[in-house]
């Protein structure tokens, strides 16, 4: 795990998932298209523990993590304006349950979550 803190003007990604593949993937993906990546967490308490001190930029985490839903860290991080992409291979809630929080699911070709994450950053500025 890299609990990375922000380098320069690199954009910082929080990245939770717990599929081990899937992690690497992305956080390997989002630093080649110019963003700092914390993470990847496999557990919603690592994610909540970093959170306590980092500040990102923007987050991408699956809403099932190895210790149970993450709704929690969800809504902290949109209680702190953080751009929240939930990247799940279940389908959104009917309902949402976290104000700024954009919901894609699994899978999904990276240019297009990409895509989400940086709608979701442009749309809801920290």
């Amino acid at each position: 795990m890299n609990a990375s803190k922000q380098t320069g003007r690199r954009p910082l990604i929080l990245v939770a998932e717990d599929e081990a593949i899937i992690a690497i993937e992305l956080a390997d993906s989002l630093t080649r298209a110019g963003f700092d990546v914390a993470g990847p967490f496999a557990t919603c308490a690592e994610a909540e523990e970093w959170v306590k001190t980092g500040k990102p930029n923007g987050a991408i985490l699956d809403n099932l993590l190895k210790d149970g839903p993450c709704h929690a860290l969800i809504t902290d991080l949109s209680r702190r304006g953080v751009p929240t992409i939930i990247f799940s291979g279940q389908d959104a809630p009917s309902e949402p349950f976290a104000p700024g929080a954009t919901w894609v699911t699994k899978p999904v070709p990276f240019p297009m979550l990409l895509d989400a994450l940086r709608h979701a950053m442009r749309a809801q500025p920290i």
